[in-house]
């Protein structure tokens, strides 16, 4: 799993006209750069996805019927979602690359 060095909340509140709040989490994971998004609505948290290599965005997953009671529990979901994201991408790699 991620250390827990690389796990960094940024304080970064985005707060529009309607009064919900999103918070974005940042995480690095066998060299991706992993961002989990929560918007938080009056019927829960809603949380989006984006991994990104070398700069570059490979994945980008939004769960729009799925709710989450808080920021901890959408980052956690969203956190290993990615996991198994990258681990399946580097796997296919790997059997790729092989004779």
């Amino acid at each position: 799993m991620c250390p827990r060095a690389d796990l960094r909340l940024y304080g970064r509140r985005l707060i529009p006209k309607d009064g919900f709040q999103s918070l974005i989490h940042h995480a690095q994971y066998r060299s991706h750069e992993i961002r989990v998004i929560a918007v938080d609505s009056e019927q829960g948290w809603r949380m989006q996805l984006q991994i990104l290599h070398l700069g570059k965005r490979i994945a980008r997953h939004a769960h729009p019927d799925q709710l989450y009671l808080d920021f901890s529990h959408a980052r956690i979901a969203g956190l290993l979602h990615a996991y198994e994201i990258v681990d399946r991408r580097l796997a296919r790699q790997g059997d790729g690359q092989r004779p």
